[in-house]
């Protein structure tokens, strides 16, 4: 037993120099640790300090670049406004120098020039829709000859009844509403002329025109030369002419004017007084039956018969394309004989008396099937029955 202890104590008694080793290992191990360990962690604080200079470096940058966009828009703006200035004082130099040359024509020139505008002003005061109608005389006179101190708005067209020129008829109200929106007492004066193929073939011919319609500008002149009217015509410019489209109306006929004479054209709304005056009637004949007359009135509903009238009135008037013709302002009735009085040779628009022919006829139609279906469910209805039917 003494032996198995005195061996059980060797075995747990440390060896000679282990003490004195292990510190030394523990130190070691753990300063190598730390050299390890140190660069890792100052590589983390150089990434974050380059990370904040970035920052500060693109926040700069943007700085700058606002800072010169701004200074940009700064001088845009002040060349814009010398731009302005510059065009303002271009046009006022060119204006004082129209006014002079216009105060230094000579006076025989421009006694010409008065007696040709005078003219014109007669011709539009006779006119009830303020447009002169030319004849080859005349265009060459009052548009194609100089001395002129007036603008010419010449319109090419064709409404002749053998023509069919639709567009033509489409455009003509608005040419009626500008001519009648005119300031004919001014110096230069705007004149809307109308040169229509059926009575200026010889005009068209020299132009070589062969559509229509075409508008032209012609300007003033203190030239007293006398050109071919296919010289003018070739020797304007593409700005001064105006061919017409579908949607062609007042305001771009406005624009157009207004481009070239520098004149503001307030446009008229007319009003026809007639037409008012006889609606005003109607309604007080209305409400006067209505107040003295209300009971027989209200009696009148136990009648089929007035009701159908109206309904055929209807009927016929909106088959006939009455909204069109209001809408588009169409003439009751042409200025032929015969067929061409009351349906239109055109194609795209009507008379307001051939619409209401159109518009009989297709009643009359539909009053012909609804009495054949009618007399046919009678002929084959078997007697004693009490089948209803649409007439009796």
């Amino acid at each position: 037993k003494d032996r198995l202890a005195t061996m059980a104590l060797h075995r747990h008694r440390p060896s000679k120099g282990s003490c004195g080793l292990s510190p030394l290992l523990f130190i070691f191990t753990t300063c190598l640790l730390l050299l390890h360990a140190a660069p890792a962690y100052g590589n983390e604080v150089d990434d974050a300090k380059a990370k904040r200079s970035n920052k500060k470096n693109q926040h700069y940058e943007i700085k700058q670049n606002l800072k010169k966009e701004r200074k940009k828009r700064r001088r845009e703006a002040k060349e814009q406004e010398r731009e302005k200035m510059l065009n303002a004082m271009k046009k006022k130099q060119k204006q004082e120098k129209r006014n002079a040359k216009g105060q230094s024509i000579p006076p025989e020139i421009k006694e010409t020039a008065d007696e040709k505008i005078a003219w014109l002003r007669k011709r539009v005061e006779k006119s009830s829709s303020k447009i002169i109608s030319l004849a080859p005389d005349s265009y060459k006179e009052y548009v194609n000859n100089g001395p002129r101190l007036h603008w010419s708005l010449v319109v090419f067209t064709a409404r002749g009844a053998r023509y069919r020129c639709s567009l033509c008829h489409q455009v003509h109200p608005s040419v009626v509403q500008l001519a009648k929106s005119m300031n004919y007492s001014l110096a230069q004066p705007t004149f809307v002329m109308e040169v229509d193929v059926q009575h200026n073939q010889e005009i068209f011919n020299a132009v070589s025109l062969s559509h229509a319609p075409v508008f032209l500008m012609v300007p003033p002149t203190t030239s007293s030369k006398a050109p071919k009217v296919k010289t003018l015509y070739k020797k304007l410019p593409d700005k001064f002419r105006l061919n017409a489209h579908n949607n062609i109306g007042i305001e771009d006929l406005r624009k157009f004017l207004s481009r070239h004479t520098k004149q503001e054209v307030e446009l008229v709304e007319e009003i026809d007084y007639n037409v008012l005056f006889g609606w005003v009637i109607l309604l007080g004949m209305i409400v006067a039956g209505i107040y003295y007359s209300g009971d027989k009135l209200f009696k009148l509903r136990e009648f089929k018969l007035p009701y159908f009238g109206m309904a055929i009135v209807a009927y016929i008037w909106l088959m006939g394309g009455g909204m069109y013709n209001i809408i588009r302002g169409t003439a009751f009735s042409g200025n032929g004989n015969g067929l061409s009085a009351f349906f239109h040779p055109s194609n795209g628009t009507q008379y307001g008396a051939g619409g209401l022919i159109v518009g009989m006829l297709h009643f009359g139609v539909g009053a012909m099937v609804i009495l054949m279906n009618t007399w046919a469910l009678k002929a084959h209805q078997p007697e004693g029955s009490k089948r209803k039917v649409l007439f009796h």
